[in-house]
């Protein structure tokens, strides 16, 4: 027991020392990365600053829930409320998101099978992952979904061996703030699914634990489904649905971003605008839905590139001319993301790793790219289910460490 308690603090110190890293990561980016908000972040700021000026929840360009509020409800309006209007706060904030993310990895890990040293290999893979420092400079979703996303990962992981109504309830509490901070992450839901199907309880358990967990999401999700209700007349979670679905699917579209003003509804969207953005979201979806049953070959060509584009190596560049410590970090991140990729297409080549856990990180990857599959792509999506990818790296390179001890013992 003494032992075991000593390794433990062992553990956890190396799990310090792997935080550490990665809040330097941070802050070395926050030091040397000058970044202004700008697309989206102005929206998540525009929302806060409203809210706290006594407007209610109203973004840059006057609607009140075309973007998902809980980046803004439970990050920034506080930090704004506290420090200000404080870009170095909000971005402190993040990089605290950020070293919880680096623990969830190590405790994901834990749950997906990993011993050890695999646990603190897929810590240590996501505290030094470059892109890490860098989005956290942005006053983006990605800062809170991230955590939130790996929560319900470690939830579901729990629940496919050991049955737990308060595993389940908490669960719940992750999956209705993710509602309210980032939709395409509900298609966790399937990987939860999927893992109480596995767990050994009885279906009557089962049962109860799905109707705790729905519920608890739901309660947590209602207020802004009422609150949307009440101001534009629709119990939504956003409205931007129908406007993504429509710059995926369209004449147009070529599986990225694309703006509106380059589709077909280009020069008509100021005035469907003036319609109300739940009637002028309905209208995009409307016509997106079109546009596939009208060109089902080219929608199935379409979300395959998107696949493609989703997990594409980040060989872009940037905006205007790259200095060389830019060039030279942008080739770094290229070689840190194919030694992820790597790691978790080598989990289905080891026959040790090929068991249920593993299973539920490889459909949590599915869920989440055929969700993007939809729409369409921006690189930064991906980085929510990054994390993944460093756990099943950990999960690898443990195994080929173990192999590889059992090889030599067997020489000996």
């Amino acid at each position: 027991m003494i032992k075991h308690d000593a390794q433990q603090q062992r553990d956890w110190l190396w799990l310090a020392i792997i935080a550490g890293m990665g809040f330097a990561l941070r802050a070395a980016a926050m030091a040397g990365f000058q970044h202004v908000p700008q697309g989206d972040e102005l929206a998540y700021r525009s929302m806060a600053l409203n809210l706290l000026g006594g407007n209610g929840i109203v973004d840059s360009m006057g609607n009140h829930a075309m973007y998902n509020v809980g980046y803004a409800l439970f990050v920034l309006a506080p930090v704004f409320f506290l420090f200000g209007e404080d870009l170095l706060a909000v971005r402190l904030v993040n990089m605290c998101l950020g070293g919880a993310v680096i623990i969830l990895c190590y405790l994901v890990a834990k749950e997906a099978g990993a011993g050890r040293l695999g646990r603190l290999i897929a810590a240590a893979a996501w505290a030094l992952y470059l892109p890490n420092g860098i989005y956290g400079m942005y006053l983006a979703k990605e800062n809170l979904m991230i955590p939130l996303m790996l929560g319900v990962m470690w939830c579901a992981l729990r629940l496919a061996r050991q049955p737990s109504h308060t595993v389940a309830t908490g669960c719940g509490a992750l999956l209705g703030l993710l509602a309210l901070t980032g939709n395409a992450a509900l298609s966790l839901l399937v990987v939860l699914a999927w893992a109480l199907l596995l767990s050994p309880a009885s279906m009557a358990q089962r049962a109860s634990m799905a109707m705790l967990a729905l519920s608890v999401a739901l309660a947590i999700s209602s207020p802004w489904l009422l609150r949307n209700m009440q101001v534009i007349g629709a119990p939504v979670l956003n409205t931007n649905g129908g406007f993504n679905l429509y710059l995926g699917n369209n004449p147009a579209a070529t599986g990225m971003f694309i703006s509106i003003s380059e589709t077909p509804r280009g020069p008509t969207w100021d005035a469907l605008r003036k319609t109300g953005e739940v009637q002028a979201s309905e209208t995009l979806k409307q016509e997106a839905m079109s546009w596939v049953k009208a060109h089902p070959t080219a929608f199935l060509a379409l979300a395959a590139k998107k696949a493609a584009y989703f997990w594409a190596p980040p060989l872009h560049a940037g905006k205007g001319e790259a200095s060389a410590a830019e060039k030279l970090v942008r080739l770094l991140w290229v070689i840190q993301f194919l030694v992820l990729m790597g790691g978790a297409i080598g989990t289905l080549l080891i026959p040790r790793l090929r068991h249920r856990q593993v299973a539920l990180l490889w459909l949590a990857l599915a869920c989440y790219t055929g969700v993007h599959m939809l729409f369409y792509v921006i690189f930064r999506y991906r980085e929510p289910v990054m994390p993944i990818l460093a756990v099943m790296a950990g999960l690898l390179l443990e195994s080929l460490v173990a192999a590889r001890h059992q090889t030599a013992n067997r020489i000996q």
